[in-house]
């Protein structure tokens, strides 16, 4: 089987989808915050971002590179992994 960049964008997806829910549930296993003990949030947040970070980045570069997709298809990986990127950043912006 060889790799190329269709399979990659899904193997990416795959990951960053993986990557969001297993940060959920390290989030839920370490326990409950408090004031003073964070670290539950700080590390299933780093996690659940690195994986809507791969999210995107897998989507937006799918709909640049990938050529053995029609067109409508692309189209719709780039909007997507766009408007998931700038929600992204305004949840980031407004909700700490």
């Amino acid at each position: 089987m060889t790799l190329d960049k269709k399979m990659l964008i899904l193997l990416g997806l795959a990951c960053g989808i993986m990557l969001f829910f297993l940060g959920m549930a390290v989030a839920i296993i370490l326990g409950p915050t408090t004031e003073t003990y964070l670290l539950p949030k700080q590390i299933g947040a780093t996690i659940k971002l690195s994986g809507m970070g791969i999210i995107c980045i897998s989507m937006i570069i799918g709909g640049f590179f990938v050529e053995k997709i029609e067109k409508d298809f692309k189209n719709l990986l780039l909007i997507f992994g766009i408007i998931i990127l700038l929600l992204n950043i305004f949840v980031l912006q407004y909700f700490d």
